[in-house]
This record gives C-alpha cells, sequence and structure tokens, in this order.
C-alpha cells in the first residue's frame, strides 16, 4: 500500500509541477499580432484547463486507492493458524457472497461430523483470513468460528484462540463459554488464571461477577475490592453476589443465600453455606451435571435406592452424557438381586423384567461367566439395551474393558464383527506397515508424511519403481496409485516419458460446482462443500473413486498440508 501511495504522490508532484512551467512559459509578445496573440491565450486556456482536470483525476485515483487499502486493513483478521501452514490464504472468504458462507456452515452445523471432516473445519474456520469483503457480515462471519469452537469443544483450542486475538476482537460468548467448562469441571484455578491472562474488561455483567470473584480466589482481594466498587459505580447492582462477595471479604459473619441462576451462583452458594444441597433432575443442565460430579456433591452411590428406578435411569442418561461416572453406574447393578435361575437363564428374563433390571441382570450376567462367546453375546444384547434406550455412550469404557480379556481368535465368526467394530478406535494409531509391492503402500508414502524427503530423492524413486512395474507383467496401477502420481506430480516431481503411458489420467470427478468454485477462486467456500460431502464418514472408508476427487481438489486448490495428512492416513497399511 504505501508503494502504491507513493507512486502517486510523485505522479501528482510531477504533474503539478509541468503544469506550473506551461503556466509561465515565456512568450515573445513584441513578434506577435493581436490575433496571434488571442489564439494563443485561447490555447494557453485550454491546456491549464487539461492539466486542472488531469490534476483532478490522478488525485481521485489516489484518494480511491487509499480508501481501498483502509477498508481492507479495517476488516479483521481473526484465526489462531498462519495461512501457509495449511495451504489456505487470507482472501479466501474474498469472492463468495457471504450468505452463501452462513447458509452452508449453518447446515454442515446440524451434520454429525466425522473426526476427519472435523479437522478440516476446524482448520478451514480457525486459519487467519480477511472476513468477507461486506463489512455489515463481519459479525457473523466471527459468529460462525465461535459457533463451530463451542460444537467442537476443545477448551484449550479455545483459549489459545481468544488468548491471540484478545487485542481483535474480545469475544464475550466463548470466554463465557470457557469458564464455565473450566469451573464445571473442577479447574478452577486454570479458569481464573486464563481470565487473568486474558487481562481485559468485559461488558457482560456474568464476566464482571467472574473477574471479580477470581480476584478473590487468588487471593487478590485488595484489587476485587476495587474492582467490585467501580463496577458499582458504574451501575452494577447483584444483591444476591454482593452478599457473597462481603462474607468472601470478610465483611459479613455469614451468607445462607442459594441460586441456581448459572453456574457461578451455584458454586458460590455450595461454598458459602456447607449446608446447601441440589438434587438434580431431568432438566438439570449438563453443565451443573459436571460440577456436582467433579466436585463428589452427588448422592454417594451406598445411599441411592435401586427400586426408585426413575433415579437410576436419570443416572444412566447422565453417563451418556458424560456427567455421572460410568463404573459408578455399574456398582449401582451390582446391587440388584437376582435368583439364580434368573442368572441361568438370561435371554428368557430380560423379556420379562424392567428395562433396568434386565441391564443390571446382563451385567451381572457378563461378570460370571468366562466363556468368551457367551461374555461377547451378553455384552453385545447389553449394548443392544443402552443403544435402544438412546444412551449408548453410557457403555463404553467398561464395554472396552470386557472385550480386552479376548482375543478375535478365540471368538466365533457371529460375534467377531462385532468385537472388531466395538475395538475399532483402540487400532487407529497402529504403525505403518509399508508393503513395496503396491505403489501406495511403498516407502514413497513418506513423502507424505512429515519427514523431510528431498524431491530429487522421491523423483527418482518413483521412477525406479514404474521402471520395474513396466517390465513386470503382473504389476499394474490401480486408482489409490495414480492419486499418489499425481499428488506427486502436482508438486512438481516428473516422471519419465517412457513411463507415462502405465496410466491414464482419470476423467475429472469432482462436482460441478465444486470445480467452478475452484475456478472462480472461492476457495474457503469450496472446501466447505468438501466437508459436507465427507460429512460423518471417515476418510478411510471413502471409496477410491470418492477419494480420488477429493484429492484432485485439493491439488488443485494447492492445499498440499491437509491432502498429504489426508494421504498419508489413508493409503498406507498399518499393523
Amino acid at each position: 500500500m504505501l508503494n502504491k501511495f507513493f507512486i502517486n504522490i510523485i505522479v501528482l508532484l510531477l504533474s503539478i509541477f509541468f503544469s506550473h512551467i506551461y503556466a509561465n512559459e515565456p512568450v515573445d509578445i513584441w513578434s506577435l499580432d493581436k490575433k496571434k496573440s488571442t489564439n494563443n491565450s485561447k490555447t494557453s486556456n485550454i491546456e491549464d484547463n487539461d492539466n486542472v482536470s488531469e490534476n483532478n483525476i490522478i488525485q481521485e485515483n489516489l484518494i480511491s486507492s487509499i480508501e481501498e487499502d483502509q477498508i481492507i486493513n479495517k476488516r479483521k483478521i481473526v484465526g489462531l493458524y498462519d495461512p501457509e501452514e495449511n495451504g489456505f490464504n487470507l482472501e479466501m472468504w474474498n469472492k463468495t457472497d457471504p450468505k452463501k458462507i452462513f447458509e452452508l456452515s449453518k447446515k454442515i452445523n446440524k451434520m454429525k461430523l466425522s473426526e476427519d471432516a472435523k479437522n478440516i473445519y476446524t482448520k478451514l474456520l480457525l486459519t487467519n483470513s480477511y472476513s468477507p469483503t461486506e463489512k455489515t457480515y463481519e459479525k457473523a462471519f466471527l459468529n460462525m468460528k465461535s459457533d463451530w469452537l463451542i460444537r467442537f469443544k476443545d477448551i484449550d483450542l479455545i483459549k489459545e484462540y481468544l488468548i491471540k486475538n484478545v487485542d481483535i476482537e474480545p469475544n464475550e460468548k466463548l470466554t463465557k463459554y470457557v469458564l464455565d467448562e473450566l469451573f464445571s469441571i473442577g479447574e478452577n484455578k486454570q479458569a481464573c488464571e486464563f481470565l487473568e491472562e486474558l487481562n481485559t474488561n468485559f461488558e457482560d455483567n456474568y464476566l464482571k461477577k467472574f473477574s471479580v470473584y477470581c480476584l478473590i480466589y487468588l487471593e487478590k482481594n485488595e484489587q476485587a475490592s476495587l474492582k467490585y466498587d467501580l463496577e458499582k459505580e458504574l451501575g452494577y447492582s447483584d444483591p444476591f453476589f454482593e452478599k457473597k462477595f462481603q462474607y468472601l471479604l470478610g465483611y459479613i459473619p455469614n451468607s445462607t443465600d442459594t441460586s441456581e441462576k448459572s453456574l457461578l451462583n451455584l458454586h458460590l452458594s455450595f461454598i458459602t453455606n456447607k449446608e446447601y444441597k441440589y438434587l438434580p433432575n431431568d432438566k438439570t443442565p449438563k453443565l451443573y451435571w459436571r460440577y456436582l460430579s467433579s466436585n463428589n456433591l452427588l448422592e454417594n452411590t451406598n445411599n441411592i435406592d435401586i427400586e426408585d428406578e426413575k433415579q437410576i435411569s436419570l443416572l444412566e442418561k447422565a453417563t451418556h452424557q458424560g456427567n455421572y461416572d460410568e463404573l459408578d453406574l455399574f456398582n449401582l447393578y451390582k446391587k440388584f438381586q437376582f435368583s439364580v435361575d434368573q442368572l441361568l437363564n438370561i435371554e428368557l428374563e430380560i423379556e420379562r423384567i424392567s428395562k433396568i433390571q434386565s441391564r443390571a441382570l446382563l451385567y451381572q450376567g457378563i461378570l460370571l461367566n468366562k466363556e468368551p462367546n457367551t461374555v461377547i453375546k451378553l455384552s453385545k444384547l447389553l449394548k443392544e439395551s443402552f443403544n435402544s434406550e438412546n444412551i449408548p455412550d453410557a457403555f463404553n469404557n467398561e464395554l472396552k474393558k470386557i472385550l480386552k480379556n479376548f482375543n478375535l481368535e478365540e471368538l466365533s465368526s457371529e460375534h467377531t464383527e462385532f468385537y472388531s467394530k466395538s475395538l475399532e478406535e483402540e487400532n487407529l494409531n497402529k504403525d505403518i506397515k509399508f508393503n513395496n509391492k503396491i505403489l501406495h503402500q511403498s516407502k514413497l508414502v513418506k513423502y507424505f508424511g512429515k519427514e523431510n524427503i528431498s524431491i530429487k530423492k522421491i523423483e527418482k524413486d518413483l521412477n525406479n519403481y514404474l521402471k520395474k512395474i513396466k517390465k513386470s507383467k503382473k504389476n499394474y496401477l490401480i486408482t489409490k496409485d495414480i492419486i499418489l502420481i499425481e499428488a506427486m506430480i502436482s508438486d512438481g516431481i516428473e516422471i519419465k516419458e517412457e513411463y507415462q503411458n502405465l496410466y491414464e489420467t482419470k476423467e475429472n470427478t469432482i462436482p460441478t460446482d465444486i470445480q467452478v468454485l475452484i475456478n472462480d477462486q472461492e476457495i474457503g467456500m469450496a472446501v466447505l462443500r468438501l466437508i459436507e460431502i465427507i460429512g460423518q464418514d471417515k476418510i478411510s472408508d471413502l471409496g477410491s473413486e470418492t477419494l480420488y476427487f477429493l484429492i484432485n481438489a485439493l491439488n488443485q486448490m494447492n492445499i498440499d498440508p491437509i491432502r498429504n495428512e489426508i494421504l498419508y492416513n489413508v493409503l498406507p497399511l498399518r499393523a
């Protein structure tokens, strides 16, 4: 911008200088007749008018250029990652209608995304970039990022995002979310230190109250008192907090008032009133369940009446939501009393008793049996029971503990699928097993990893591999091999002409609308469409043709870091 500014200034000065020369050029009036003198006078006026007009145009262009640059610079760059880190750029949203961005983002947020799709979406939204060109949509664009961060639920990521952007865009909505989440799991010190690190004045009353309490928590009572007095002078009023503030600073001997209006109020109620008890119900917010569980404020398992199935059902839902300890729930199941006949005929009995009793009976049957196929069969029935109640996550950790006691080889074929699928996540981080007989599983895949391998070496290895294929009549190239080759060619790796006929470039299968977005350089929007297509699927489960168009699209957009991560996870074998 500065270069453009100085060039325009120089042009302006030169035009003024020459205009001045023409306006003051000496004329030999003695050798001219009156008519000629009149003509010269007219010509001079025309030249002066032309110069003034030219100067006006230059000045208008200069002003327009400066205003345009100022508008661009006023647009906030809010994010976490450097664009080059993920293969994006600052202008990736510039050419897209903001309404289309928000419409598609809203649609994606309603989907149950796979971890692969979440990973790409997070990188896209948190990469530093200009907001859409129209200033009126800037706030909505920032809210789009915030809404996803809250849905993604990575507290450390949100903290990092807030700290980095606090001077550009203090985000009260996200700050409240972080504080509540940290307090709900008993990380009060971390929450207050984070608030202190932000070091900003909030307009939101809840955050004002939190700021004062955290100063007390961090034993900075004098600062807390000064801050609270200042807020009161500015009109802040909260009778409940006023009493808690006075009690915590020792101004009054007791404060028995309680409130469940907010998590901070609930917390203040507990720490200032030792007699206070809060009994959760089916309308209790998840946040409160976590707070009660983390602070050991839930009813002790030994004190829960197993005859109260409504209470047991409530705890099952809380376990599914991650707000009640799974082990405590299954310890409750142990307390149920069953006859020997019931334990010997579990599959018949579970049809005659209540759902909660049947789950307790199945669990006890699992504990009493040692035969692998019987245990897996009962585990499957128990999992299906939880699924039918829409609380599948209440039986995850305990299920894995049970299954790990057996090997796949011990099971009959009817149980292997359930066993493998239930332990699928345990196999994700296995080491790569290279197979040099197949191109896309060979050591060439290392190129897409984080190892620093020179292009010359990869080029040599790839051509040597293709040379072997040409000599052999058994080897041939499949879609995943072509994906690997084309990704390398996209990066400038050259294949010798004699090997180029070993494969045919596949027909472009990219959906037309995505190809148009790529051609028009609407990069952010194009990647949003790819995320929508991936949806809830793992990229490793995508068919070869879908994977081909996905990688082809990333090649065209030069989004190499994300492309490389996908290929390194999908192409090689893992064992």
